[in-house]
């Protein structure tokens, strides 16, 4: 959904890659009231859920994002979580660290299916992991060893990026929280460049491509 003060509202099809989206925008006129303005988004979403749509992708200006009544704004957090290889490799580049002298720290409460893939994708591009999952981190560090060769580090050591799957755990130089209300990419943005998708919404485009697995590793980059 496209918000401006000028023009009128209007819903079209649009089409980015193999996804097709009803793209609808909103005008607020300066004389509406609140209330007006509440009515008029209203409208516009009952036509969206008629027409099909129940989850909206919404630019980083869209000022009424709590009015929303029926469609449920797409949320990248699934997306960035399982491409946190891809945000791990981009923050060691942005520290000047080549990968393969980079040392990353996976944690989380447990060890979740995200953590899982990212140590594995990330094994044949980095120095080493430290695995900080309370329990179960040990155990999963050794059996990484044993399958890709590649060292693993005790928490005692610091490392270069941490990317964290969940609340706890420690923290070690550059953070990635991915999770909760607030994820934190520390700055980072993961991209397409071989897609053509409009900069203020490109995260919940890229997510919606990943959930119907048109996306791969190989086009993505986090800048």
């Amino acid at each position: 959904m496209h918000y401006t003060a000028k023009g009128r509202n209007r819903i079209e099809p649009v089409r980015y890659g193999p996804l097709t989206l009803l793209q609808s925008t909103f005008y607020e006129s300066p004389r509406l009231s609140s209330r007006g303005v509440a009515r008029r988004l209203h409208r516009i979403e009952r036509t969206l859920l008629k027409a099909g749509v129940g989850r909206v992708v919404l630019p980083q200006n869209f000022p009424h994002r709590e009015l929303l009544q029926y469609l449920r704004p797409v949320d990248p957090i699934p997306f960035w979580r399982g491409t946190a290889d891809v945000l791990a490799l981009g923050a060691l580049k942005r520290t000047g660290i080549p990968p393969e002298r980079g040392l990353v720290a996976l944690s989380a409460p447990r060890l979740c299916p995200e953590l899982q893939t990212t140590a594995q994708r990330l094994c044949p591009h980095i120095r080493g992991l430290l695995i900080d999952v309370p329990g179960e981190g040990e155990g999963y560090a050794r059996w990484l060893h044993e399958q890709f060769g590649l060292p693993m580090f005790p928490a005692v050591l610091n490392a270069d990026v941490t990317v964290a799957f969940g609340p706890g755990g420690r923290r070690w130089g550059q953070t990635l929280e991915l999770y909760g209300p607030q994820p934190d990419l520390a700055g980072l943005v993961i991209t397409a460049p071989e897609l053509d998708l409009p900069g203020d919404c490109d995260s919940q485009l890229l997510a919606l491509l990943w959930e119907q697995g048109s996306l791969t590793h190989r086009i993505l980059c986090a800048v």
